[in-house]
Protein backbone atom coordinates (compact mmCIF):
# COMPACT_ATOMS: atom_id res chain seq x y z
CA UNK A 1 0.00 0.00 0.00
CA UNK A 2 3.12 2.68 0.96
CA UNK A 3 4.65 1.92 -2.55
CA UNK A 4 0.95 2.94 -4.17
CA UNK A 5 1.26 5.99 -2.47
CA UNK A 6 4.67 6.85 -3.05
CA UNK A 7 4.33 6.14 -6.57
CA UNK A 8 2.81 9.33 -8.05
CA UNK A 9 4.88 11.63 -6.06
CA UNK A 10 7.88 13.81 -7.01
CA UNK A 11 11.59 11.99 -6.81
CA UNK A 12 13.00 15.67 -5.49
CA UNK A 13 16.40 13.87 -4.76
CA UNK A 14 17.08 12.55 -8.38
CA UNK A 15 18.30 15.25 -10.22
CA UNK A 16 17.52 12.81 -13.60
CA UNK A 17 13.65 12.72 -12.56
CA UNK A 18 13.63 16.68 -11.75
CA UNK A 19 15.84 17.74 -15.54
CA UNK A 20 13.33 15.30 -16.57
CA UNK A 21 10.33 17.82 -15.36
CA UNK A 22 11.80 20.77 -16.81
CA UNK A 23 12.04 19.42 -19.69
CA UNK A 24 8.16 18.64 -19.74
CA UNK A 25 7.46 22.09 -18.66
CA UNK A 26 9.79 23.71 -20.87
CA UNK A 27 7.93 22.00 -23.75
CA UNK A 28 4.69 22.89 -22.26
CA UNK A 29 5.82 26.35 -22.16
CA UNK A 30 6.56 26.37 -25.78
CA UNK A 31 3.28 24.80 -26.97
CA UNK A 32 1.26 27.36 -24.58
CA UNK A 33 3.66 30.41 -26.26
CA UNK A 34 2.68 28.84 -29.84
CA UNK A 35 -0.61 30.14 -31.84
CA UNK A 36 -3.14 32.33 -30.82
CA UNK A 37 -2.75 33.48 -27.31
CA UNK A 38 -5.74 33.21 -24.75
CA UNK A 39 -5.89 33.37 -21.38
CA UNK A 40 -5.67 29.81 -20.60
CA UNK A 41 -2.42 29.93 -22.72
CA UNK A 42 -1.09 32.81 -21.15
CA UNK A 43 -2.34 30.92 -17.02
CA UNK A 44 -0.47 27.56 -18.02
CA UNK A 45 3.07 29.61 -19.70
CA UNK A 46 2.95 31.00 -16.20
CA UNK A 47 2.38 28.02 -14.12
CA UNK A 48 4.54 25.85 -16.24
CA UNK A 49 7.36 28.90 -16.05
CA UNK A 50 7.11 29.03 -11.81
CA UNK A 51 7.51 25.18 -11.38
CA UNK A 52 10.24 24.93 -14.24
CA UNK A 53 12.02 28.01 -12.23
CA UNK A 54 11.02 26.21 -9.00
CA UNK A 55 12.32 23.01 -10.13
CA UNK A 56 15.72 24.31 -11.39
CA UNK A 57 16.72 26.27 -8.26
CA UNK A 58 16.13 22.65 -6.74
CA UNK A 59 18.26 21.17 -8.87
CA UNK A 60 20.85 23.41 -8.56
CA UNK A 61 20.84 22.66 -4.46
CA UNK A 62 21.22 19.17 -5.46
CA UNK A 63 24.30 19.76 -7.21
CA UNK A 64 26.12 21.78 -4.64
Amino acid sequence: MEDKKRQGAPRLDDPNAIEADIAYFDARIAFASRGEQTAYKAAQRKACEALSRSLSEVLERLRR
